[in-house]
């Protein structure tokens, strides 16, 4: 029962090193699409109405 606690416990750790290194390659390539999003996120642009 021990091996099998050991053998989770390494399981668990590999699978979220793959989902942690998939989430850093993502964010190396896509660099400048999560950055856009984030900008559209935090700076909304107000339209002003002007008049002539």
């Amino acid at each position: 029962m021990d091996r099998l606690k050991t053998f989770g416990i390494w399981l668990l750790i590999i699978i979220a090193f793959y989902i942690y290194s998939q989430g850093i390659i993502y964010m190396y390539f896509h660099g400048r699409d999560i950055g856009l999003k984030i900008y559209e996120m935090t700076h909304k642009e107000q339209v002003i109405n002007e008049k002539k």
